[in-house]
């Protein structure tokens, strides 16, 4: 049963990628226009929910959202979620309607084709490069200045071990600190279970329901180095809670 069970999440995931491929390259000549110029990004985010939520209706994942922020404009929230999987990022745009600017890692801006979504609208960040790292820092606080939420996960990276957490960086909970912005923790409790970062045989892929927690927002006091290490604890033990 196991080398069918393998087989069949292999099946799976190609499958998941030809359905990811395909729609984005039919929807590739409105995403241009779109994430190009400012003035588009708002519709273009909007047609990224819609492609994301078009590929996991397709592939048979669907959301069970618990908790929620509130779906307005007057309230800007920086969202720290865990990463297990690739999943993630579609599950994020599928769950918050909300407008939001993605903080991803440099490499994804390298990716033909799909690096439109980082030309303009979405940052990267370069952890290895200091000074690339602080300007992208710089230019995330811009994007939270204007009322854009944000996005960062603050592992940085998909953990080998998954769904244990990795240790937190701590750039986000310094913009946190420095523009006096609530912290918005995020578990995404079965993604790694549904889309294993993994081409092992043994990987697990499969589709099935993504349970998804939003957590009351953690508010930032007092501007030091002790409340930021609170700060980055607390939020990282809201997300752990709901992790097996």
């Amino acid at each position: 049963m196991k080398w069918i069970r393998g087989l069949l999440g292999i099946v799976w995931k190609f499958y998941f990628l030809g359905v990811f491929f395909i729609t984005l390259l039919l929807l590739y000549p409105a995403y241009i226009p779109l994430l190009t110029k400012e003035k588009y990004f708002r519709a273009g985010f909007q047609l990224i929910r819609f492609h994301a939520r078009l590929i996991l209706l397709l592939v048979g994942i669907r959301k069970k959202v618990m908790g929620s922020i509130p779906n307005d404009d007057s309230t800007t929230y920086l969202i720290c979620p865990n990463h297990s999987s690739y999943l993630d990022i579609l599950l994020l745009y599928a769950a918050f309607p909300n407008y939001f600017i993605f903080l991803g890692k440099v490499e994804l801006g390298k990716v033909p084709i799909f690096n439109i979504f980082f030309k303009k609208m979405n940052l990267l960040v370069d952890r290895k490069n200091p000074k690339a790292a602080h300007q992208s820092i710089l230019n995330a606080c811009k994007v939270l200045e204007k009322g854009s939420n944000l996005v960062i996960f603050p592992e940085g990276t998909i953990p080998r071990n998954t769904p244990q957490l990795k240790g937190f960086k701590n750039g986000a909970f310094r913009i946190a600190q420095q523009l006096n912005i609530p912290i918005v923790p995020v578990t995404f409790k079965d993604n790694y279970k549904l889309l294993e970062d993994s081409w092992s045989f043994r990987a697990r892929n499969r589709p099935g329901i993504s349970r998804i927690y939003i957590h009351e927002p953690v508010f930032p006091q007092k501007e030091n180095q002790t409340e930021l290490i609170h700060l980055r604890e607390e939020t990282r033990a809201r997300i752990a809670s709901k992790i097996d």
